[in-house]
């Protein structure tokens, strides 16, 4: 049996394009739910907060993963520095969170699909699970060209996006009308600025999971810190600059429920020259953007998994590798839990996955801080610039997430924390497999 990973399979514009395509698709879907609850101004402050957010974060784990190549799943960084028990929950909360996206992916597929084609429901979903998942056996390579091609061509749909709305840009459609103080960019002050954290999350949510594929990288000590901050800086570009024009050229109240706002905003023009072209351009955009989101989702989901596997934290079956060096069974579990999420609301589902995801990021920080703390002499082949300053100001930021996601979905996260919280008392009764150094 099979149980290692391809080594040396990356280069770091490869990883660049999986943190990329991780995070695209929230151009393309689910920020705009944040324009209903604080207003474009809120959602801009939200926005900011979180490109500082994911810029510390991916610092952190450049330095965390050069210093400990031998590592690759959040689990590994935290068991490294906080002991077992961390190392469970930071894995747990991260791999569950990447499936529960990989079945947010499904949902927000089938409402492009719907608006351009008329087909909804269990069909496009499943056809989308049996795409990537085939792809995903093929191994990191095939993946990995896969992958930069639709950042690519993401980032060329997104760019005529921007430039065809341009025109139509008005400050005035920033603003949100109020009953009783008329026209304002934050209709909801700083609580609904606050509300809006999780939307503007989403913008950028991912890029950091590129981290995953450390071990598959070439060169990866001195390319890792190169990828993460590429990655970061073009979603962080294209994110502010989609929530400014589309908002912009098409007013904050037309976006803040619809399913599919990039092809509502170019419609909203539709006697414009080329509306429906672009429009139709722009869907299939949107399409190629959630299913790389959902290769980068497998991806980095199936490895968490994987190296649960690998350190005895789930059974030693989903440490198990094809023949092409692919992680089949872990991929397997990631399926089972998308098609669950997929039976679900999509905005209970966001919310759920971007708690997960910050629980995880939280014991990452805290790997970062207790390493630096007590192990100075560890060999760093890159240092995060800021050092621990930087790792606490993303520590608040995100509990700051967490806070903002229980406030909007009380109820899906206490069930979500439940299920976290009986999968860690399982871990400490029975202890299941023989952890690894």
């Amino acid at each position: 049996m099979s149980e290692e990973l391809k080594s040396g399979a990356l280069t770091w514009p490869k990883v660049a394009a999986l943190g990329v395509a991780l995070a695209i698709s929230g151009d393309f879907v689910g920020w705009n739910y944040g324009l209903a609850v604080g207003g474009w101004g809120g959602m801009m402050s939200a926005a900011v907060a979180m490109v500082i957010l994911f810029w510390c974060l991916t610092q952190c784990l450049a330095e965390l993963a050069a210093a400990m190549p031998e590592g690759g799943g959040f689990d590994y960084y935290a068991r490294r520095a906080l002991g077992p028990a961390a190392g469970f929950v930071a894995g747990m909360a991260a791999a569950i969170a990447l499936a529960v996206g990989a079945g947010l992916a499904m949902s927000f597929a089938t409402g492009y699909t719907e608006s351009m084609f008329g087909l909804s429901g269990w069909g496009p979903k499943i056809a989308l699970l049996i795409l990537v998942v085939g792809l995903q056996l093929r191994g990191a390579q095939e993946a990995g060209w896969i992958t930069l091609l639709i950042g690519g061509v993401t980032l060329l749909v997104l760019a005529v996006l921007l430039l065809y709305l341009m025109p139509w840009f008005q400050p005035t459609n920033l603003q949100t009308t109020t009953s009783g103080a008329g026209p304002t960019a934050f209709p909801g002050g700083w609580s609904g600025a606050a509300s809006c954290i999780p939307f503007a999350l989403f913008l950028f949510l991912g890029v950091e999971q590129a981290a995953q594929a450390a071990t598959e990288m070439k060169d990866m000590a001195r390319s890792i810190s190169k990828a993460l901050g590429v990655s970061i800086a073009v979603v962080a570009v294209m994110g502010v600059c989609v929530l400014l024009l589309v908002t912009g050229s098409t007013g904050a109240g037309q976006l803040g429920d619809v399913a599919d706002p990039l092809f509502a905003a170019v419609m909203t023009h539709g006697s414009a020259h080329w509306a429906t072209t672009v429009a139709r351009f722009v869907g299939t955009g949107a399409l190629i953007a959630i299913i790389g989101t959902f290769v980068s989702l497998a991806y980095a989901g199936s490895r968490q998994f994987y190296h649960l596997g690998l350190a005895g934290y789930l059974p030693r079956v989903f440490r198990h590798t094809n023949a092409r060096q692919a992680p089949d069974t872990a991929l397997l579990l990631l399926a089972v839990i998308a098609i669950a999420t997929a039976a679900f609301k999509p905005d209970d589902a966001m919310v759920v996955f971007i708690f997960l995801i910050s629980v995880s990021h939280v014991f990452v920080l805290l790997t970062f801080i207790h390493l630096r703390r007590k192990s100075p002499v560890l060999a760093r082949p890159y240092r995060a610039r800021g050092g621990v300053f930087l790792a606490c100001v993303a520590m608040v930021l995100s509990v700051a997430v967490m806070m903002s996601c229980y406030h909007l979905q009380a109820k899906a996260l206490t069930v979500a924390i439940g299920a976290l919280m009986a999968l860690w008392v399982y871990y400490l009764i029975a202890k299941p497999g023989s952890m690894e150094a």
